[in-house]
């Protein structure tokens, strides 16, 4: 995780000076006060280090910096961190210091500095769970993380570093990579809705199969997400680099660009985007989200230059198509929303939740042009149009519905479907 340094407040470094009766033993010599405490109100994950030495200068009844006096470590709660060192006798210029790391206690904890015959030097630190805590992040910024052990560990088996970011109202369009020497990259993105951040996306590799680093491109309304910066493998540790950046707001041919609900995409169709040659040259871009059992999708592809055509796959991520992309299942498609009616119209009721592409393409082979492609807000079906004050002839939707006749799709809980536990906290 990087550096925590930002929610550190200024450290107490004036001089304190506490009033405190004589007094001594056969520890060393007599102490009087401390002054020059530093590395109070620290704040650092659990199982990590705290960024500052906790210290204080041990005096004299005459005010001068006491050497040899000894200081022992202690905190409260038991185990809530350990100390380098533990024991240690303050040196030439009077001073005591020690190294903290957490413990896996979640809270405030207390650190006193014990010196003989005064009252103990008391430090406090704030215990963050990596779980839930999510490190302010920047539009592109380039951060330099490591997994460690110490980090978030979900599902039993991989460790997580949690990025928060805040994208401006509108519709931005976002480029997440994340590279690795160490490990095979994998990122995940959450959306914040209220005190939960839901799963919305994911990336495995640049290239299925062929590199490994992560790049994951989405279009989605501004909001707060979260970054998780986690591998494929179980328990991989080590190095990475995350960036995430703008990108042009458009479609990218075979390689699935994620988009949410609410999102409207203005493209074009090209001789260069994603070819079918099953029945005649067509083209077509993809798009890919992920939605809930109990849901309904509602899509649409208007175009004045094509005939367009929309046809959505149920995906499983666990296995591989002949294009060498993840094995798709169709469940709906559609041609004309009504006869004479050129717009493409998809309303989905979602049976089971998983990850779904869209092909935005064409209805004839061929054909090119722009288009504009709608995902609706709404995840229920429309209310019925009043009825009109006198009956006019009304054209039948021509959905064409598979998902029920199609083969039970394989049920899997990938690692990354559930959401993350608890508040996100901005700092």
């Amino acid at each position: 995780m990087r550096s925590l340094s930002r929610l550190i407040p200024a450290l107490a470094a004036a001089a304190i000076a506490l009033a405190v009766a004589c007094g001594g033993d056969s520890t060393g010599p007599s102490a009087a006060s401390v002054t020059g405490i530093a590395g109070d109100s620290q704040v650092a994950l659990t199982g990590t280090p705290l960024e500052f030495p906790l210290s204080f200068v041990v005096l004299g009844s005459g005010g001068q910096p006491l050497q040899g006096v000894t200081v022992n470590w202690t905190v409260t709660p038991t185990g809530g961190a350990t100390f380098s060192p533990t024991s240690a006798q303050t040196n030439a210029q009077g001073t005591a210091q020690t190294n903290v790391t957490l413990g896996s206690f979640v809270g405030d904890v207390e650190i006193r500095g014990n010196v003989p015959g005064i009252q103990p030097v008391v430090f406090h630190a704030l215990a963050l769970d990596p779980c839930t805590y999510f490190a302010p992040y920047t539009l592109g910024q380039s951060v330099n993380g490591t997994l460690a052990t110490t980090d978030c560990l979900r599902f039993g088996a991989y460790y997580y570093d949690f990025y928060e970011l805040v994208l401006p109202p509108g519709q931005p369009s976002v480029r997440i990579t994340q590279t690795s020497s160490a490990f095979d990259s994998y990122v995940d993105l959450y959306r914040v809705v209220g005190t939960v951040a839901n799963f919305v996306a994911f990336d495995d590799d640049e290239r299925l199969g062929v590199i490994f680093n992560s790049q994951l491109d989405i279009i989605l309304p501004g909001d707060t997400y979260v970054i998780g910066s986690n591998s494929f493998d179980a328990r991989a540790t080590g190095p990475y680099t995350m960036t995430a950046v703008t990108r042009p707001a458009t479609m990218n041919g075979c390689r699935a660009v994620w988009v949410l609900r609410g999102v409207t995409v203005t493209d074009t169709i090209t001789t260069a985007d994603c070819p079918d040659t099953a029945a005649g040259t067509d083209y077509h871009d993809v798009a890919r989200m992920i939605l809930s059992a109990g849901t309904v999708l509602t899509i649409s592809e208007r175009s004045t230059a094509l005939n367009p055509k929309l046809t959505l796959f149920q995906v499983d991520d666990s296995q591989f198509g002949p294009d060498g992309d993840y094995l798709r299942t169709e469940v709906a498609t559609n041609d004309d929303s009504t006869p004479g009616n050129l717009t493409s119209f998809i309303a989905y009721s979602v049976p089971v939740t998983s990850i779904y592409d869209v092909f935005i393409g064409t209805s004839a082979a061929g054909e090119t042009g722009a288009y504009t492609f709608d995902v609706s807000a709404s995840t229920t079906l429309s209310p019925p149009a009043p009825a009109p004050p006198a009956p006019v002839a009304r054209g039948r939707d021509l959905w064409r519905w598979r998902g029920l006749e199609a083969p039970p799709f394989r049920s899997r809980v990938p690692k990354r479907a559930p959401p993350l536990p608890g508040a996100a906290r901005s700092h």
